[in-house]
């Protein structure tokens, strides 16, 4: 095919892409388990009653533990799906002729890849989001424009870091969880009465949720666990300490890795609405890009939360700007 079908070709299936994706779908899903939790007594109250054919002992106990910590176990998943969306589109934008290929089984070891090596200088921003790069020490005289568009830079990568810090910090949560018995929901065995009476009087102060590991600690490293210095060996009976070597080695100690303490649904909302926040730049700036138009209206964030800036670019500078950095 020629250059131009191609690009004609590539417009299509991108536009078609986008209007058929969704990109509020994960912040939904953690913003309704948010809403759940608030609501958990009474949600849950029914469903609690059912599985009691199966556990007797199901109550207001397990809303309070096993119930919470599952739904944050979920808002974490959900979160960190949504990072690994956007850095998966990120990745497959920077090649238009093989976008949809790139995209649709993109492979997630090379996304987490990409994730932790995220350059943040802000050339590579820049390239990533499709916004032309105006070197600062290039520039004769800092227009108004040019500082608006530096600060937004400034600002964009800030938000790139809290998602990658976020990212690192629960990986090893996100994967124990998709496993499911490698995570422990009731981990300090069946809350009390008393402790379910100030959980709903909000005067309970939350635990971190709570993943399983096994491998021995040459090998399981502070990174694994995004460097979290919470671990807890629960099960240390006299058996056991006589044979702590023997157990390592064989990978086979029972060990408990706690989230750090700020691993709440409001935090993690808050990584899931910058994340939407991020995905929605890159999605308008890539389809700008794409378009049949001189002049590309391309966003960056503004200081307002909810805000961003447009700023109109003539498609020659970003041409010109895309072979500078080839």
């Amino acid at each position: 095919m020629t250059t131009e079908e191609r690009q004609n070709i590539n417009r299509d299936q991108i536009n078609k892409f986008f209007s058929s994706y969704y990109s509020e779908w994960r912040y939904i899903q953690v913003l309704s388990i948010k809403k759940r939790l608030e609501n958990k007594y009474d949600f849950y109250r029914e469903i609690v009653e059912e599985i009691k054919s199966t556990d007797e002992s199901a109550g207001e106990h397990t809303i309070a533990q096993e119930i919470e910590n599952g739904l944050l176990f979920e808002a974490v998943q959900h979160s960190m799906q949504y990072i690994e969306d956007l850095f998966a589109l990120i990745s497959a934008s920077q090649n238009q002729n093989h976008f949809i290929r790139s995209i649709i089984k993109y492979n997630a070891g090379k996304v987490d890849s990409f994730i932790k090596g995220f350059s943040m200088k802000d050339e590579n921003i820049c390239k990533m989001f499709h916004f032309p790069y105006f070197s600062k020490t290039e520039a004769t005289t800092e227009t108004d424009t040019l500082k608006t568009i530096y600060d937004s830079i400034d600002r964009l990568r800030q938000i790139l870091i809290e998602l990658i810090e976020f990212y690192k910090k629960h990986k090893f949560f996100y994967d124990q969880y998709k496993h499911g018995l490698s995570i422990a929901l009731r981990p300090y065995g069946v809350y009390s009465s008393e402790q379910v009476e100030k959980d709903k009087k909000k005067d309970f102060q939350r635990p971190s949720i709570v993943a399983l590991d096994s491998l021995n600690f040459r090998n399981a490293s502070q990174n694994q666990y995004g460097n979290s210095g919470y671990l807890m060996m629960p099960a240390f009976t006299e058996g056991i300490r006589s044979h702590l070597n023997e157990l390592q080695k064989e990978n086979n100690l029972l060990r408990f890795v706690m989230s750090s303490p700020d691993t709440n649904i409001d935090a993690i909302k808050d990584i899931a609405y910058k994340t939407k926040r991020c995905l929605h730049i890159q999605i308008n700036n890539l389809l700008e890009t794409v378009k049949v138009s001189d002049i590309l209206s391309l966003r960056l964030p503004a200081e307002e939360f909810d805000k961003v800036y447009n700023f109109d670019i003539e498609r020659e500078t970003m041409e010109a700007n895309r072979n500078n950095k080839s």
